[in-house]
């Protein structure tokens, strides 16, 4: 069975990006267009990696990434940040917020998919 994955992301664009290429890699991907309905699916427990956009409606991508810390504190899930926003102040609070991964838009593909790998534990092919 392939690791689940959850895209939360309030630019359709980006979210159709990012669903198509992680399911063309074989990984089962669900999608949140805000941070609410990303901490409702998170909360599931059902995701392997949640990724992350940090600028998000209702709770933005650090709420989300604390509330999933202090909810799944025995079974942790892998969380990657993937933002435009490069700032000190966010990397910091996303670094306090026990981030595992972060990734600056645009994305390259290329590097996603090793930092996805990276993350789940997938060894990659040549």
């Amino acid at each position: 069975m392939s690791a689940r994955i959850l895209v939360a992301d309030d630019d359709p664009a980006s979210i159709d990006l990012l669903t198509s290429f992680l399911r063309s890699l074989g990984f089962q991907v669900e999608a949140a267009s805000d941070g609410n309905r990303a901490l409702e699916m998170g909360f599931s427990g059902d995701f392997q990696l949640v990724i992350l956009d940090v600028h998000m409606p209702m709770y933005d991508g650090v709420e989300v990434l604390k509330l999933l810390r202090r909810r799944h504190v025995l079974h942790p899930v892998k969380v990657m940040a993937l933002t435009g926003d490069d700032s000190p102040g966010v990397r910091d609070a996303l670094q306090g917020g026990g981030i595992d991964g972060c990734m600056t838009k645009p994305v390259d593909l290329r590097l996603l998919r090793k930092e996805v790998n990276r993350l789940l534990g997938v060894t990659a092919e040549c």
